[in-house]
């Protein structure tokens, strides 16, 4: 097993954090009962439910697609910095 040292976490945060700076921003256009949500014009269900996710909040795809070509997606909500797990439609 590998042993993870303190400067290779710590490199791993940085890549993350500079991917999510540069990542395209997309606005929840809709969203309806913690559940059903509108991005970038596209349909997109909570696995369970998506607390706190409004219309307007702007969120990044950090797996699958902003245009709706997935099975499903992880999207992180930029006002709250909490990441919701949704089925593409």
């Amino acid at each position: 097993m590998k042993r993870i040292t303190r400067w290779t976490a710590t490199a791993a945060l940085l890549v993350v954090a500079s991917t999510v700076s540069a990542a395209t921003e997309y606005e929840i256009e809709v969203s309806h009962d913690d559940e059903l949500f509108i991005i970038n014009g596209e349909k997109y269900e909570a696995k369970t439910y998506c607390f706190n996710m409004e219309e307007g909040d702007r969120v990044i795809f950090l797996e699958g697609s902003p245009y709706g070509a997935c099975a499903s997606a992880k999207i992180l909500n930029l006002r709250t910095k909490k990441v919701c797990e949704v089925w593409c439609e």
